[in-house]
């Protein structure tokens, strides 16, 4: 191929590819150029932010309070958030988020031998997921801005700003860490890498972003259950089915958020990376900065069941309950 046509053609393509990553991360004001769905009267951007349910929010098995406490002490409550005009996806009612925790939860009893995360559950045994929706559509939890305070705010602290000023609204909320599950995304720090979950160490709030704002979807649609596809965050997987106990990386990814607000890992441990956040012995244990699925603390030397005088040592953790 001659060069002065070679030379053209890459310099064209050159153009394109910064204009695409100028509009997809950058300048994303083209995107407000295209006819949408117009909002439910109940959205609003320049108010207070409030909970709100929606005519078809309602549903039997659904529960809109934290229901009165079964079991005594600390323990992890689950909640379904989602922003004003996002649609429902019904993880807490078709039991997704029931059966990705009791997959943890077995995952975590076959590593410990003897233990697994005490979650809040109601009178009927199961886990308690709050279902809650915010007055907030999803351009206000990405805008940079916060009309409320007028600072700047990542979507994760706004998410924690909404459950600790509504501390009324969870019984003993003083003595409960919370898993956040997010019908929405967060902004992605690399152009190729979705942050899939997040939580502060030793915070009370854990989130797990059940899509992706690039629509990522995981299958093949021609095999998955009524030909639809399944959009996710996660790269092989999303939220388990009924009956299904599979440890994949959604799974992974809730329990790496959740260790973390248990002070996981221990900033005594040995095998620390820099930001002494995650472990680095192993890809596969589950504090690796990318949630590995097959260990839990590798070689005992770092955050469970340890012999590092001094150290705290995830076992001893009030969240967690022994069998």
């Amino acid at each position: 191929m001659h060069r002065y046509f070679l030379i053209p053609m890459v310099g064209f393509f050159v153009i394109i590819c910064i204009f695409v990553i100028y509009l997809q991360f950058i300048n994303e004001d083209w995107k407000f150029l295209v006819p949408k769905i117009p909002l439910p009267e109940a959205c609003n951007d320049n108010v207070k932010t409030e909970f709100i349910i929606h005519e078809n929010d309602y549903l039997s098995e659904r529960s809109f309070e934290d229901k009165l406490d079964v079991i005594n002490g600390n323990q992890i409550h689950a909640i379904y958030l989602l922003p004003c005009e996002r649609k429902d996806r019904k993880f807490d009612v078709d039991l997704k988020i029931e059966f990705s925790l009791l997959a943890i939860n077995r995952w975590f009893l076959d590593k410990s031998l003897n233990q697994q995360l005490r979650f809040d559950i109601n009178d009927k045994n199961k886990i308690d997921v709050t279902f809650l929706r915010v007055n907030k559509t999803m351009n206000w939890f990405e805008s940079k801005i916060n009309n409320e305070q007028n600072n700047k705010k990542d979507i994760s602290e706004k998410i924690k700003n909404i459950i600790n000023d509504n501390k009324n609204k969870f019984n003993n909320f003083d003595n409960k860490k919370f898993i956040i599950f997010f019908e929405g995304w967060e902004r992605r720090k690399y152009i190729n890498f979705d942050i899939c979950g997040k939580a502060d160490y030793e915070g009370n709030i854990s989130i797990y972003y059940t899509f992706s704002r690039f629509k990522k979807y995981i299958g093949n649609d021609l095999i998955l259950k009524n030909k639809k596809r399944i959009f996710s965050c996660t790269k092989n997987d999303h939220l388990n089915d009924i009956n299904d106990f599979t440890f994949g990386d959604a799974e992974a990814t809730i329990l790496h958020e959740l260790l973390h607000t248990l002070g996981v890992p221990s900033k005594c441990g040995k095998n620390l990376d820099n930001r002494k956040s995650h472990v680095s012995d192993s890809t596969k244990d589950i504090m690796y900065k990318q949630s590995g699925n097959e260990y839990l603390d590798f070689q005992n030397n770092d955050y469970y069941n340890h012999n590092i005088q001094g150290c705290a040592d995830l076992k001893n953790s009030n969240y967690l309950i022994s069998k």
